[in-house]
């Protein structure tokens, strides 16, 4: 069973020590538009790679590479923002999504908005009770709107292909994150300004249908810096709440980065939109001494 996330190590002899300094045969891209990334230097016994990912896709786009597919044959273990490998912890985390003190949209909305987005849901996803997604954090509730924005019957996301390949070649995966902690974000952003962006998605479907295709455009060409300017552009008041939804975030990656990577070759999948920008994660890592270097894709 896996879910996604927006719906938002030590060497044991000189033997292991060997097989995992060696390298995987990737040439570098001749320019910086790639999603794959490799990461070397500070002392790490191996290479490191950041791979920027798109959470929700049509099934047929969300395709690894064959570098990719080699980058995850060759390391030990794979992180992604959330270990959605893991139904344990991601069964405890659906605990978490519900508003503290039992609060509603009703609460949140006037009486005119509440019926427009309980109408909205009861006719685009019927399969799950309103009463079960009017408790939950609006942003949550929102995140599941995204897959109305493509035109496929068939969708899925890079995450799930990646975990779909790591269990093939039973690689280990792991999580930067938990779903408690992603749940926790969510209920630092105000319920009522999550309310109102829910609101403004229904009322704008095609302006943000739109805006989605042109990401999906964005991250084919693998446009890393595109993509964390489109992630950040002002258009909403959740936006305003960057630090916690994105920033924070990345800094808190970078600082795990070191005890995750240093003496096991890792693989870190994580939502394109990370990687780019002044306080991205590859930028960060820059900073922090790395060498970071592009790879094909």
């Amino acid at each position: 069973m896996k879910l996604s996330a927006a719906k938002v190590f030590s060497f044991l002899g000189l033997a292991l020590f060997f097989s995992c300094r060696q390298k995987t045969n990737i040439p570098e891209s001749p320019t910086s538009k790639t999603l794959l990334w490799e990461v070397t230097g500070n002392q790490l016994s191996s290479p490191a790679y950041f791979l920027g990912t798109m959470h929700m896709m049509c099934a047929n786009e969300a395709v690894l590479s064959e570098n990719v597919k080699a980058v995850i044959k060759g390391v030990d273990q794979i992180y992604l923002e959330v270990d959605m490998d893991d139904i344990a912890e991601l069964m405890s985390g659906m605990t978490s999504l519900s508003m503290k003190e039992g609060t509603t949209l009703a609460d949140l909305l006037t009486p005119q908005d509440y019926e427009k987005v309980k109408l909205f849901f009861e006719t685009h996803q019927p399969a799950i009770p309103f009463k079960i997604l009017e408790r939950q954090q609006p942003l949550m509730t929102s995140s599941g709107l995204y897959e109305l924005f493509l035109d496929c019957d068939q969708k899925n996301g890079i995450d799930l292909r990646i975990i779909d390949e790591a269990s093939r070649l039973k690689k280990v995966t792991k999580g930067l994150e938990t779903m408690a902690f992603q749940s926790s974000i969510f209920d630092s952003i105000p319920y009522q300004e999550q309310a109102k962006e829910l609101v403004k998605l229904i009322d704008s479907i095609g302006k943000y249908k739109s805006a989605m295709n042109e990401m999906i455009g964005v991250y084919r060409e693998q446009d890393i810096e595109k993509l964390h300017d489109l992630t950040t552009r002002e258009e909403s008041g959740v936006n305003s709440y960057l630090d916690l939804l994105l920033y924070d975030r990345n800094r808190n990656w970078v600082k795990q980065f070191r005890d995750i990577a240093l003496n096991k070759k890792t693989l870190f999948a994580v939502g394109a939109g990370h990687l780019g920008g002044k306080q991205g994660v590859l930028n960060l890592l820059r900073q922090q001494g790395y060498a970071v270097r592009p790879l094909m894709n």
